[in-house]
């Protein structure tokens, strides 16, 4: 994945950012003047023609409103009344819980918890201090980095992962007081009925995708992880942001493998 660099891209002038806009948009650099694609391809942003790479597609599309956005990635945007106080994102969790759906509004805490959970067993063979207790509250993504050259070992074990064993595994990691504390809204219901939907393929394939670059698939994902029956959503939370960088670049990487809806609700606070 090729994420966006905040730091980076601060030293761009209000000229190259309308630029990025004007060459997303026409896919042309004529009315471009040299120097300012000589700037953009010093900043990594164009290819050999004068078009946009990933990166500056990326980046032009966090420039846009959130319509424009949700438009240009393929996202349902949709816009809800909600009385609440706190944060939205839990509240739309009960909101869709009083619906029947099971989730957790953890972003990407869910899924990397259900992935570890399959996993435990084989990342607690090849935990860097011989332990279990480590393997189960140290970060996947840390472990992968650490584990690099055993991944490939440790994604394969998921196809062998019964229900009864991902119960144990999911059931250990929650209950350790770390990952309790931190992630109260980690429920066995939840990773059950997740381990039940999602074929093991898929997660498989999710996986390796994380394991090629950990620290940046990390970030990224929607608030919201829900399932119902055989349905999986993935929401995205807003009320008056947009999508930042690294959802604008991790969602469309992990769409390509997870078969389900993605959106975003823009939630607008009713007063109580």
């Amino acid at each position: 994945m090729l994420p966006i660099d905040e730091v980076f891209l601060k030293k761009l002038t209000k000229q190259m950012n309308n630029s990025i806009l004007e060459l997303y948009d026409k896919s042309s650099e004529s009315c471009i003047n040299k120097s300012t694609l000589k700037a953009l391809k010093e900043r990594h942003l164009l290819n050999d023609n004068n078009c946009l790479n990933e990166i500056g597609k990326n980046y032009a599309i966090s420039k846009m409103p959130l319509k424009k956005q949700c438009s240009e990635m393929s996202l349902d945007l949709e816009v809800i009344d909600l009385s609440y106080t706190g944060k939205p994102e839990p509240a739309l969790l009960e909101k869709f819980k009083s619906l029947g759906y099971i989730g957790s509004c953890l972003e990407g805490i869910g899924i990397l918890t259900i992935l570890k959970a399959l996993m435990l067993d084989k990342l607690a063979e090849h935990n860097t201090f011989q332990s279990r207790s480590d393997a189960c509250t140290r970060y996947l993504e840390a472990q992968f980095i650490i584990l690099e050259n055993k991944t490939d070992d440790i994604i394969s074990s998921i196809e062998s992962v019964t229900e009864s064993r991902f119960i144990d595994n999911f059931q250990e990691i929650i209950s350790k007081p770390f990952i309790a504390s931190a992630y109260s809204d980690l429920s066995l219901e939840f990773g059950l009925a997740m381990f039940r939907t999602v074929d093991t393929r898929v997660l498989i394939s999710l996986a390796k995708l994380i394991a090629t670059d950990p620290y940046s698939y990390r970030n990224g994902w929607p608030d919201l992880t829900l399932v119902k029956n055989d349905v999986v959503l993935f929401i995205e939370v807003k009320t008056s942001d947009k999508l930042h960088g690294s959802q604008i670049a991790t969602i469309p990487a992990v769409r390509n493998i997870l078969p389900y809806d993605f959106r975003v609700i823009k939630v607008v606070r009713n007063r109580i």
